[in-house]
């Protein structure tokens, strides 16, 4: 009986994660979260061949938010050749900060960057 007991404990836990997840989740379609976020840089790292770019996050909403973006990087062809991703925690709210994404795979050429995806959390 305890064990059923702790499962359902455990799914009922995992639920109101994601549901305050969900809820915490800024996304307003009038300032989506890709709205926040630019690439100042893009470069290979000519020693460790690994690409870089260069972000800024401002943060236009009303609360502090936690961002999550992903940065793509392509060759000249407009083939992917590497990924990345960077992760600041509480931009308050009107704050801009600099940060980077690094690639995890190594290039051996001029890349160009790109951010794929932004995930904006309140509180």
């Amino acid at each position: 009986m305890w064990g059923c007991l702790g499962a359902l404990a455990a799914v009922v836990v995992i639920v109101v994660i994601v549901v305050a997840i969900t809820l915490g989740t800024s996304n307003s379609p009038s300032h989506p979260p890709s709205a926040d976020v630019k690439i100042t840089s893009c470069t290979v790292e000519s020693a460790t061949r690994l690409p870089s770019a260069g972000l800024e996050i401002h943060n236009h909403t009303s609360k502090a938010s936690t961002y999550g973006v992903t940065v793509e990087f392509d060759d000249a062809n407009g083939t992917r050749v590497a990924e990345g991703a960077a992760l600041s925690l509480t931009v308050a709210s009107g704050q801009t900060v600099k940060t980077s994404a690094s690639g995890s795979d190594q290039v051996t050429q001029k890349a160009t960057c790109k951010v794929t995806k932004v995930n904006r959390f309140a509180g």
